[in-house]
């Protein structure tokens, strides 16, 4: 069981469960269930963890050649076999799309199986591969848990009578859309932490096409870009200007980490910056929450 668990990821998982249940959490408190709360997390969970899953599964050939994934329980001697693997990642995947469907309705459904399909013929079996554009058009899957949230409260009747689009209003989309402008920066931070692994897999990322300088400079515009956009959208959602000097340090913070990248690009000041990445969307997201649980 613990290879098994092992195969969906479980810091990416993380993330992804995190700004989902945040972003179930802040379009209204008052009305929050916990059983609601605890239903949407585990199925958004098994969606998101079969697909990684299932992505192990696809990536068996590049695993092989890179060091930090070679031990991984998908390849090897000793590997699951692919079939187990497939069959575990498609189970728990639908059963995360069914309870989605089935306890909140079509929207949360469509969006917690966009973001694992999308994932995996969009980007892992595709753009992964074949284009230096993978990071950004690949993104697309990265904001899925906060709109199927935002989609969720809306189908229990959170969201009232505001304008939706596949059942997200205008702040879930604002929202979800930082996770899509954070996710290029935090990327090409990541491709540059594992540099050696990806240029032995000829792996079309950003600094193994273009180099690591290069790489840092566009990693510092798009994180300068990203800054201003999340700190734009915790005042558009929290309405509260104190959020403003709240954002500060964790906006220094993850700034100074781009600029030490780009002042001494190499693989150590990638992999710090890569880090501050997921520091600064975490703290980010938390203090949406706490200002609007302070209203």
């Amino acid at each position: 069981m613990k290879r098994y668990i092992i195969q969906t990821k479980p810091r990416i998982l993380f993330l992804l469960t995190l700004t989902g249940v945040i972003g179930y959490l802040i379009p209204s408190l008052s009305d929050v269930q916990f059983l609601d709360v605890l239903l949407f997390t585990i199925f958004g969970v098994l969606s998101a963890a079969g697909g990684l899953t299932i992505n192990n599964v696809i990536d068996r050939d590049i695993d092989e050649k890179m060091v930090r994934t070679a031990n991984r329980p998908s390849v090897g001697e000793e590997a699951i076999p692919a079939k187990n693997l497939l069959i575990f990642g498609i189970a728990i995947s639908l059963i995360g799309f069914a309870g989605g469907f089935f306890v909140f309705g079509f929207f949360t459904f469509f969006h917690l199986a966009f973001g694992n399909l999308f994932y995996l013929f969009g980007y892992s079996l595709y753009l992964k591969r074949k284009s230096i554009w993978n990071t950004i058009l690949g993104g697309l899957a990265s904001p899925a848990p906060v709109w199927a949230a935002y989609a969720a409260r809306y189908e229990m009747g959170s969201l009232g009578d505001q304008i939706t689009f596949l059942g997200v209003n205008l702040e879930g989309w604002l929202l979800g859309g930082l996770v899509f402008v954070w996710t290029p920066s935090h990327t090409w931070a990541m491709a540059t932490k594992n540099y050696e692994d990806y240029m032995a897999t000829n792996m079309p990322m950003l600094p193994v096409i273009i180099g690591i300088p290069r790489t840092a400079f566009f990693t510092l515009i798009s994180g300068l870009i990203t800054v201003i956009y999340g700190t734009w959208v915790a005042w558009e959602i929290s309405s509260r200007p104190l959020v403003l000097l709240a954002m500060i340090p964790p906006n220094l913070y993850f700034i100074e980490g781009l600029w030490r990248f780009y002042r001494s690009p190499s693989i150590e000041t990638g992999t710090r910056s890569f880090k501050i990445h997921n520091i600064w969307l975490t703290i980010v997201f938390g203090t949406i929450l706490l200002f609007i649980m302070s209203t």
